[in-house]
């Protein structure tokens, strides 16, 4: 790499870059994103379902926090 940048900085370029680049092919993306209309009854449903799994990931936290706590300070005084 180091021995690459010394030939283009003296103007000395390697022969892979004369070499011509193909162009990559373009992939057509369809139904990339269409849009979904949902009911208000859903829509509070996958909001109730937000909810608890934030309250599921705080109980954890809380429940790791007291772990560590209790092995930090006593039970590692052994």
């Amino acid at each position: 790499m180091d021995s690459e940048r010394l030939l283009f900085e003296k103007g000395c370029f390697l022969p892979s870059w004369a070499e011509d680049i193909e162009e990559p092919q373009q992939v057509q993306v369809l139904n990339a994103y269409v849009a979904e209309r949902k009911d208000l009854p859903t829509l509070l449903a996958e909001l109730d379902d937000i909810k608890q799994h934030i309250q599921d990931v705080r109980q954890r936290q809380w429940d790791l926090a007291r772990l560590l706590n209790f092995h930090n300070n006593e039970f590692a005084r052994e």
